[in-house]
């Protein structure tokens, strides 16, 4: 067969010379995301509307902070949780409001739409839609960037699918859910790859213009990311500084993360303006330095598939690898897939070593490099934790990065051979060997990446639970004012802050569902106002209730599970005080009321 000459746009891999790709984009985006979504629908298990309406996790204590999701999604909801705004939310906090405004939120316009979702389709069924959203814009940010790059089609979408259904969105979902918005992770990529390779990135350019708006795009959303990015586009551009010895590219790169810095700042000046008029709170945002070790990226993890793998002998090892090690993980897993990207780019690095090519090591490969020397458990973040910045604690978070580097990189490779097999393999040959390759590839993605659906009695309890708790406030309602305010026990902080028997954020599970009660939990430690609950310790019993009566309390909510004797002793205590009307109590047995 005759050799094709080469079109004038080129892709140049490994100096293999190919034509880039033509071929419209919905052809391939619609099935890509039809099948992310029949794929998160069978590993979350939500199918029927019932099934919608029931989170998927909500008292399981490994996964406790999803009950603080659920808050601030519902004070998004009800209009207390603005960006560039205080927030205070006025059924939290009793007798004062519930003060937010010491956290360093960056992520307010997001849970504003969470928080619309929750307004339109209900609390728990909008926490499911922005799952299956960020899945969604994760496959479809990452084929749109493959494509742009000159991938074909077929390992565009392959890479977009593994990255689409990573198991790192899943581990992290719904509990982290800002954690789990990787949908712009892609996009990284191609700024790195802007500021790294010569000529840089050129002040005003097409490209300039679009790196800013990426990295603005990133300082609003997790501050994870946002580290990562700036990190490699200052290293990047630093190296061809080097290299090339013209400090334009590096001017360039540091005019994209002052971008990112100003949205990281703009998402901060609520906060800051907070605390230049009520001054510091040191005591509310606490890292320990031993949280880097523990939390740190650990190749390992990368390896060791979830606890909800399809395949029980992975499932079996996967448990017993959580039980045995002493550090701890946030699911790494790159996937089969991932692993073999991961494999490829390390192959390729290690080959142009031993060739003593050194110019031909992936400009991928010192990436990932870099990302593991900086957070792994003992590397140059823990380095600078000792030091006292322990603010990026979970290190292991950046295993989603490694795993978008190493599928583009290796849809890019493939990408070449399969245009290279053109010049000497017949096309439909060819054709029939890339689809054939590319849909076992797609289908141990599903098999290996979406987790084992949740267990109908598992399912089952969840919707018992939110129901038991959704009657109980709805009794409690009935049986008090509105407006009427409820203590809380035991006493907690908020946040971080769990007592044995109840994490941390339980004492919100009431709030979730009232439409006119007052909370005595929900307003951030760490300054005198909130001083006064952790002072009724100091006193007996019949004093405090004493206090927590003065000060306008209209019952005392209980959650026994944060006490030794389920909370009988407090009940009783309260019954010989006089306070004998009829208790209210959970149908789970776990939370009771009296009325004051």
């Amino acid at each position: 067969m005759a050799a094709r000459q080469p079109s004038t746009r080129e892709l140049r891999t490994e100096n293999i010379v190919v034509p880039a790709p033509k071929s419209p984009l919905l052809p391939w985006l619609i099935p890509l995301l039809a099948l992310v979504v029949l794929a998160w629908c069978t590993g979350a298990g939500r199918w029927t509307v019932a099934d919608w309406n029931t989170p998927t996790q909500y008292l399981d204590g490994f996964y406790g902070d999803v009950i603080s999701t659920f808050a601030g999604m519902k004070a998004a909801a009800d209009g207390h949780y603005w960006p560039f705004a205080w927030k205070t939310i006025p059924e939290l906090g009793a007798p004062y409001d519930g003060n937010w405004n010491d956290w360093p939120s960056i992520e307010e316009l997001q849970f504003l739409f969470y928080g619309l979702l929750a307004k339109v389709f209900g609390l728990f069924a909008g926490l499911n839609l922005a799952l299956l959203i960020g899945h969604l814009l994760a496959a479809a940010t990452m084929f749109l960037v493959a494509r742009s790059l000159d991938c074909s089609g077929p390992w565009a979408f392959v890479a977009a699918l593994a990255f689409g259904l990573a198991p790192f969105i899943f581990a992290q979902s719904p509990h982290h859910i800002t954690v789990a918005a990787v949908w712009h992770v892609p996009l990284f990529l191609l700024v790195w790859k802007w500021a790294s390779v010569e000529p840089g990135l050129e002040f005003g350019s097409q490209r300039f213009w679009w790196a800013v708006g990426i990295a603005f795009l990133t300082g609003l959303q997790n501050v994870y990311y946002t580290n990562i990015f700036c990190q490699l586009a200052l290293l990047g551009a630093g190296f061809l500084w080097l290299r090339t010895g013209s400090r334009t590219p590096l001017k360039s790169a540091l005019a994209v993360i002052g971008a990112a810095a100003t949205a990281f700042a703009l998402m901060n000046v609520d906060g800051w303006a907070y605390k230049a008029v009520h001054g510091p709170n040191s005591g509310v945002l606490v890292r320990e330095y031993k949280w880097l070790e523990i939390y740190g990226l650990k190749l390992v993890d990368l390896v060791v598939p979830p606890v909800t793998h399809h395949f029980q002998r992975f499932a079996d090892f996967a448990q017993a690898h959580r039980a045995a090690a002493p550090l701890q993980d946030e699911g790494s897993y790159l996937g089969i897939v991932g692993l073999a990207a991961l494999g490829l780019l390390v192959s390729s690095a290690i080959a142009a070593v031993v060739r003593n090519r050194a110019n031909s090591i992936p400009m991928e490969a010192w990436q990932v490099l870099w990302i593991v020397l900086c957070f792994s458990t003992g590397g140059l973040n823990t380095i600078l934790g000792a030091t006292g910045f322990t603010l990026f604690r979970t290190g292991c978070r950046y295993s989603i990065v490694i795993l978008a580097i190493a599928l583009l990189y290796a849809a890019q490779r493939l990408t070449a051979l399969q245009r290279a097999a053109a010049f000497r393999t017949d096309p439909e040959t060819l054709r029939i060997g890339t689809a054939t390759a590319a849909i076992a590839a797609g289908l141990l993605i599903l098999w290996d990446q979406v987790p084992r659906a949740p267990k109908p009695e598992v399912t089952a309890l969840i919707a018992r639970q939110v129901e038991a708790d959704r009657e109980f406030v709805a009794q409690m309602e009935a049986a008090l004012p509105a407006g009427a305010m409820v203590f809380q026990l035991p006493i907690m902080e908020f946040p971080e802050a769990p007592v044995p028997g109840v994490p941390s954020y339980d004492h919100f599970r009431p709030y979730l569902y009232s439409k006119q009660l007052r909370f005595s939990y929900g307003s951030m430690k760490g300054r005198p106002r909130e001083q006064w609950q952790q002072d009724l310790g100091k006193v007996t019993f019949d004093k405090a209730v004493e206090q927590i009566k003065a000060r306008g309390f209209a019952a005392i909510y209980i959650n026994r599970n944060g006490f030794p004797d389920k909370g009988k002793q407090v009940v009783e205590n309260l019954r010989e005080m006089g306070f004998t009307k009829p208790r209210i109590e959970s149908a789970a047995g776990d939370l009771v009321c009296i009325i004051l």
